[in-house]
């Protein structure tokens, strides 16, 4: 029905338990007539999951579709001002529990199949954290407190003032907010900053190669990545915090011409969305 722009009416809902292999799920689920299967799963369904695989038979070799690609922006200057003493730290392996290494190795293959890590020759070292974030998720987190970061001087590039940005925002009668998905991994990394970010996982060495969490200046090169694509494109009554645009118009023509001024510039430049939490 999405191809074709059709809609339906649903006839209700339930929740139905379903079982797949050793998964068992309490899904609601929309009662449709005269269904093309006898289930269709959403996004709402595989979005629980980190990585949905469909096998096929087709003659040819499988092909990944990347969720994040890096922009096609010139790599900023992450590691620029260092001090004088700086030299390569490469710090003890840290012992992880079965199931965080299970993880660990889990996030890895995902960060090399999306091509933001490679493998490294980097003297430099770090080790990978487990956090367990909102809804108890968790995260991999690379711990550069004790190698890059200790040699990093601080950026004093700000960032916007929230409730200078939330008044002119409110001065417009329309606007719309983009979310940037996976913000810093969109950002890539000039090819000399790279062996700074090295960490051990799995028993091997790797490098990103975007921008990294846990880096003392990546917040706000980012920050100023953002800015200097909106000021190049001359985007008029737009507004981005962090990974958060927003586009504004006095009405709704203003608006829409903005918002389109805004997507082309953001195709232009490779940025992606999440086109769920747009609005």
């Amino acid at each position: 029905m999405a191809s074709t722009g059709l809609t339906k009416k649903t006839q209700g809902h339930c929740i139905d338990p379903l079982f797949y292999k050793d998964r068992h799920y309490a899904q609601k689920l929309s009662l449709l007539p005269d269904l093309c299967a006898d289930v269709i799963l959403g996004h709402d369904f595989l979005g629980k999951h980190s990585e949905v695989c469909f096998p096929f038979d087709g003659p040819q070799d499988p092909l990944n579709i990347l969720g994040v690609v890096a922009a096609n922006i010139e790599a900023p200057s992450l590691f620029e001002n260092l001090t004088e003493d700086c030299k390569p730290i490469s710090t003890k392996s840290r012992r992880h529990s079965l199931l965080d290494e299970r993880f660990i190795e889990s996030e890895v293959q995902k960060l090399l199949k999306e091509e933001i890590i490679e493998p490294s020759l980097s003297p430099w070292r770090a080790q990978v954290l487990v956090t367990s974030g909102e809804r108890h998720k968790k995260r991999l987190v690379i711990d550069c407190s004790q190698t890059i970061n200790k040699y990093t001087l601080l950026d004093a590039y700000p960032l916007p003032r929230l409730d200078k940005m939330a008044e002119t925002i409110s001065r417009y009668k329309y606007y719309s907010t983009f979310d940037l998905k996976s913000a810093y991994d969109q950002i890539p990394l000039k090819e000399r900053d790279k062996e700074y970010t090295a960490f051990e996982a799995c028993g091997n060495l790797y490098h990103f190669k975007r921008i990294p969490f846990g880096v003392t200046n990546g917040v706000v090169i980012f920050q100023r990545t953002i800015d200097n694509i909106i000021k190049q494109e001359g985007l008029p009554a737009c507004f981005a915090y962090l990974d958060n645009v927003t586009v504004c118009g006095d009405h709704l023509s203003e608006h829409d011409a903005n918002v389109k001024l805004f997507r082309e510039a953001a195709r232009r430049h490779g940025l992606t969305f999440n086109e769920e939490k747009t609005s």
